[in-house]
């Protein structure tokens, strides 16, 4: 049977609070959170956090269009401006 230990941590104030309002959102206590987070870690022999970086949704569009606005510069298909005003210009012109 295992018995608990106090442990004292220093939490910077912000995140502490922010936490402590997201953990009980779950119906966890802060010290519940700490304890799940540790036996991730020894489970996993690592920290126990996701390396995947989120991106927002419209990231692969993105990526898509700049690959074709590229394409159109390189072979000279692309409308090219010196400035925003030439490109608003056009714009109002209907070009």
């Amino acid at each position: 049977m295992s018995g608990n230990i106090t442990y004292n941590i220093r939490i910077d104030r912000q995140v502490r609070e922010q936490a402590d309002v997201l953990y009980k959102s779950m119906g966890l206590s802060l010290s519940s959170a700490i304890n799940l987070f540790l036996t991730q870690s020894i489970i996993q022999g690592r920290l126990p956090l996701s390396e995947v970086i989120a991106e927002p949704a419209y990231v692969d569009v993105l990526l898509r269009d700049a690959a074709e606005i590229d394409a159109a510069i390189a072979d000279g298909t692309a409308t090219v401006y010196s400035t925003p005003d030439e490109m608003f210009a056009a714009w109002e012109r209907g070009e």
